[in-house]
């Protein structure tokens, strides 16, 4: 998104009361679309509809409520599970930061999701949120398609375990899903970077690298920018001292952020490789220049002479017996040819050409 866009819907907001619901984003106004979970040990229940009374029931709720458009039932989820209405603001709010709130409640947490367009190096940023509270889960996906449908499939299965264990279990695991995702971003930036470095190897500066170089310290300048957050927020939900995270919980918590550390120093290898690279960029640009600047000093240094020889006897003095030789022009010419010839031979000699 441009920053134009970016700053025409902050103004928006202005002069609004904090807790004021405005949907900030720019994806399309779409349906929202929600699938109501409650599983235990035993049981699982899911549909494509929204059922807030079902927590009243055994086991764990996941409500996992897809595209933000419609700001009326946002509040009226914040409503039925009593929602402060800054959480609710900060849900419609998608130029959050990544982050980890705690309220009387339950415990708030924004998370990115990432996608990289390999073919303009954009990427594409979508705010999810969720909301953990002791027996249910709340997921805010700011797209209407599906980053959860393997979590759901899961838990339908009874897969792992999921169905064993608690809500706080529940909000790792999407976390977890999303931070591997991550990789896959870390993996087609750094397969951009190779190809770039074989491309400046075997092609020398070609013209469209620079922008492309541009592009991809744009693209892991902005990952790396959404990164460093996530990691305080990640460690934040870890060293909590609420109730809500069992400590049999904290030890998956702990492996998310040692993987979102992991990420962070593989992009700041990337940054700098992509330095190396744009210095090769211009190396190898200068070299051109250079090469081609010696191949016209050595035109010029060639032709000095022979511009001497025929200006000398392009002179129209009367008192010139080279001018009445019978094979005079040839003698010039080959006394020219030999000096050039003499010269090609000292620059090869010296390794200039």
């Amino acid at each position: 998104m441009s920053k134009k866009k970016k700053y025409s819907h902050k103004k928006r907001k202005q002069g609004l009361p904090p807790g004021s619901l405005v949907y900030t984003g720019h994806r399309e106004d779409v349906p929202t679309t929600v699938y109501t979970l409650r599983y235990n040990v035993t049981d699982f229940h899911q549909e494509e509809v929204y059922r807030p009374k079902w927590q009243q029931g055994q086991g764990v709720l996941w409500i996992d409520i897809h595209s933000l458009t419609d700001v009326g039932f946002i509040q009226q989820v914040g409503n039925d599970f009593n929602l402060h209405p800054l959480l609710l603001e900060d849900v419609l709010d998608t130029q959050q930061r990544p982050k980890m709130e705690e309220y009387d409640n339950g415990l708030f947490i924004i998370v990115p999701s990432l996608h990289l367009d390999v073919s303009t190096l954009d990427l594409q940023v979508e705010q999810i949120a969720f909301f953990l509270s002791e027996h249910f889960v709340l997921s805010f996906q700011e797209d209407p398609d599906d980053d959860f449908m393997g979590v759901r499939k899961r838990a339908q299965e009874d897969l792992g375990r999921i169905r064993k264990k608690g809500a706080d279990y529940l909000t790792y695991t999407l976390i977890d899903t999303i931070v591997d995702s991550y990789y896959t971003v870390l993996d087609e930036l750094e397969t951009v970077l190779f190809e770039l470095e074989a491309i400046l190897h075997q092609q020398g500066d070609v013209p469209w690298c620079k922008g492309r170089i541009f592009d991809l310290r744009r693209a892991v300048n902005g990952f790396r920018h959404q990164m460093v957050p996530m990691r305080d927020a990640i460690a934040r939900l870890h060293q909590t001292e609420s109730s809500l995270v069992h400590d049999t919980t904290r030890v998956y918590i702990r492996d998310v952020v040692d993987h979102i550390a992991q990420i962070i120093d593989g992009i700041d290898y990337q940054q700098s490789m992509i330095a190396n690279t744009e210095s090769l960029y211009h190396a190898e640009a200068s070299n051109r220049l250079n090469n081609v600047m010696r191949l016209l000093a050595i035109i010029s240094t060639i032709f000095m002479p022979l511009s001497f020889i025929a200006g000398v006897y392009g002179m129209n003095f009367d008192n010139m017996p080279e001018l009445r030789t019978e094979y005079g022009y040839f003698w010039v010419l080959g006394v020219m040819g030999m000096a050039m010839v003499g010269m090609l031979i000292y620059f090869r000699q010296q390794r200039w050409i």
